[in-house]
């Protein structure tokens, strides 16, 4: 409810590598687009393109993220470039009458939040704002308002401890190890063995009656971050195709060999020393050498908060982000979590189905700003808060 009338609201998930808005108290966002501008100058002029046009190549034309590695918003120009279109035109939303819900990074940053705040009162004129972390909205899209949240996404892996709500900051731990530090891996592991990855712009015909034939087309004016973008999108589908934890640790040669075929129809094999890239989140990584592993994320996180509340984090692990899709990512959490936590401790782990889990942060948002009788001085993310503390106590008794 707000001033009096009954109003939707509008969730915005602003993600490093998906920016996701729909209407609150639906199940899923409207619209679900790369948070990535193409930007083509001509003649002084400047011509963006977002979501499916970004897949069409063109002369010139610049590939750019609107966010940071940390995904704070850098580019606001590029956000109302994919706002404008898929919020605003597409799904016919006046700004002026809808409050918005934004989310944001769990370690948020003071000058990041007032010039989000500026931008979106003062370019869209939205009657109310709540901004709120990431971390917080994926517990509430759980049940939970006292858990720990290990959200891991494109850029970054975080182990944040929720309680009564409130995410708390002293106690969480960030590593900048997620997706992309994969698809990197696996990118230099293909280079080293000699294959070439050739995007899908670049083939112009596969197979004639039968025989296949590879034509390549060459694009002198193809920019280095166009190239860069497509080959990172055929590499990234290699790795959400054949990329996965076992419930052991492959070791040896004695994990069998797995085909794929390339977009211009070349056949490659990946072994074991290939399939042992995911374990990287529990091993370490040579990126950052202080990364001690997702497991031990959690229970370094936990001993940081206080001795009252740790039985209770342990018992409700939520798992969210993209990165954890990798299968058996979850069950291999729960496997190791035990050995870093105290002996005898309960532990449960928490996860969505995988599309829900990779839409966590926009689910739990959705949650909070579709209460109706919400009261114009209390927020909408205290009183969910509230009634799932509620609901706790009436199990109890």
């Amino acid at each position: 409810m707000y001033g009096g009338e009954d109003v939707t609201g509008v969730v915005i998930d602003i993600g490093s590598y998906h920016t996701r808005g729909g209407y609150s108290g639906e199940d899923a966002p409207r619209m679900d687009t790369p948070s990535l501008v193409g930007t083509l100058e001509n003649e002084g002029s400047k011509e963006y393109f977002v979501d499916m046009m970004l897949q069409i190549r063109r002369d010139r034309m610049t590939i750019s993220a609107i966010t940071d590695k940390n995904g704070y918003v850098t580019d606001y120009n590029g956000l109302d470039m994919i706002l404008k279109p898929l919020v605003v035109d597409k799904m016919g939303i006046d700004t002026k009458e809808h409050p918005m819900l934004l989310t944001e990074p769990s370690l948020h940053n003071k000058d990041h939040r007032a010039r989000m705040v500026s931008h979106f009162f003062e370019k869209y004129q939205v009657p109310a704002l709540f901004i709120c972390k990431s971390s917080v909205l994926a517990a509430f899209s759980c049940g939970r308002s006292t858990c720990l949240v290990l959200e891991s996404g494109a850029n970054t892996t975080y182990a944040v401890p929720i309680h009564d709500g409130y995410a708390l900051q002293p106690s969480m731990i960030k590593y900048e190890i997620g997706g992309n530090y994969l698809t990197k891996i696996l990118d230099e592991f293909l280079a080293s063995k000699g294959t070439t990855i050739v995007p899908k712009y670049v083939i112009t015909a596969k197979t004639v009656n039968g025989q296949f034939i590879m034509n390549y087309q060459k694009f002198e004016l193809t920019t280095p971050s166009y190239e860069a973008f497509a080959k990172q999108e055929a590499v990234c589908e290699i790795k959400e195709a054949l990329l996965h934890l076992t419930p052991d640790p492959p070791m040896g040669e004695t994990s069998p060999r797995t085909d794929y075929s390339l977009p211009d129809g070349t056949k490659i094999s990946l072994g074991p020393d290939a399939k042992r890239i995911p374990e990287l989140l529990f091993t370490g990584s040579s990126e950052d050498n202080a990364f001690i592993g997702v497991h031990k994320m959690i229970a370094e996180a936990i001993i940081r908060t206080d001795l009252d509340i740790r039985k209770e984090l342990y018992a409700n692990i939520v798992v969210a982000g993209g990165n954890t899709l990798i299968p058996g990512f979850v069950e291999r959490v729960q496997q190791l979590v035990p050995e870093a936590a105290p002996a005898n401790t309960k532990i449960k782990v928490i996860a969505h189905m995988p599309v829900e889990r990779q839409l966590s942060a926009w689910l739990g948002g959705s949650i909070p700003v579709s209460y109706t009788h919400l009261r114009a001085h209390e927020t909408s993310l205290h009183l969910v808060c509230r009634l799932l503390l509620e609901k706790k106590k009436k199990k109890k008794k």
